[in-house]
């Protein structure tokens, strides 16, 4: 796959995510805090469309169309509840036999259609997505790497091991980009970011008139397969049974489940790929 080629993949996926945006309403996830510039925001889409291209390099993109406006429509309408309406989300399925998601900084969400293959109705599909928002509505990759727009915390100590040579950016860029994949693949975020990540998803996929018990339910179907698998979701994820145990409390205690019900298994079914 060229570099034009990913290129022309990554502007197609803004393309349907745009088709498909729509007003944000009033219901969303409060402000976060901290200070983030313009330039802070554009530095950090750019680093994830690198990431983006990466990944689209190594995991093929789904070629059905309609499954990947499909994602789109479904991601807008959770994206309208979040905490950073300056960032344009888009959505993609991966062929992949490996049951995970991905969230790139900038707001580019992937996952694999083995994933897709083992939800039963659209509001788990909602809930993994909303997961996976929420990691890029909370900053958490970039955080870990302190993406910013000025060239100080990691730029700045790259730069004293590499020397100032005229390279020095291009390899400071692509050692922040290989850490950025292992983060995603290898090593994972923390315990607190996933706990958090879970927290805010269920608020997401609920403000989205969902039934946030939908996700514990689907991690309580893939615990079993995917603990058994090395290299997967399992490896870089805390347990499920305290994720599990964490999002059924969250849904009690917060009466969740009075905000949203829809499962929408029939339009799911139109558009869930088989033999992942």
């Amino acid at each position: 796959m060229t570099k034009k080629y990913l290129i022309v993949a990554i502007l197609c996926l803004f393309a349907i995510a745009n088709s498909g945006h729509a007003a944000r309403q009033r219901i969303t996830l409060a402000p976060q805090p901290g200070v983030y510039s313009e330039a802070d925001i554009e530095k950090e889409i750019l680093f994830g469309r690198e990431i983006s291209a990466i990944i689209l390099a190594d995991r093929k993109l789904s070629p059905d169309s309609k499954l990947n406006r499909y994602l789109n429509l479904l991601g807008q309408s959770i994206v309208r509840h979040t905490n950073r309406p300056e960032l344009e989300y888009a959505f993609a399925a991966v062929d992949s036999s490996e049951i995970n998601a991905y969230a790139v900084p900038g707001g580019y969400i992937f996952i694999t259609t083995a994933t897709l293959g083992m939800m039963q109705n659209e509001a788990e599909l909602a809930a993994v997505l909303a997961h996976e928002i929420a990691h890029v509505s909370d900053r958490h990759i970039v955080k870990a790497l302190d993406i910013r727009a000025d060239d100080e915390s990691m730029t700045a100590i790259v730069s004293k091991i590499v020397g100032s040579t005229a390279e020095t950016a291009n390899v400071i860029f692509y050692q922040a980009v290989d850490h950025a994949l292992a983060l995603l693949f290898n090593k994972g975020l923390t315990v607190e970011e996933e706990y958090d990540a879970d927290m805010q998803g269920l608020y997401l996929t609920a403000f989205a008139g969902y039934d946030p018990t939908a996700y514990p339910r689907f991690l309580e179907r893939i615990s079993a397969v995917v603990e058994s698998r090395r290299g997967e979701l399992g490896n870089t994820h805390p347990p499920f049974s305290e994720r599990i145990k964490r999002l059924k409390k969250i849904i009690e205690t917060e009466g969740l489940s009075e905000l949203g019900n829809y499962k929408n298994e029939k339009r799911f079914g139109q558009y869930q790929p088989t033999g992942g």
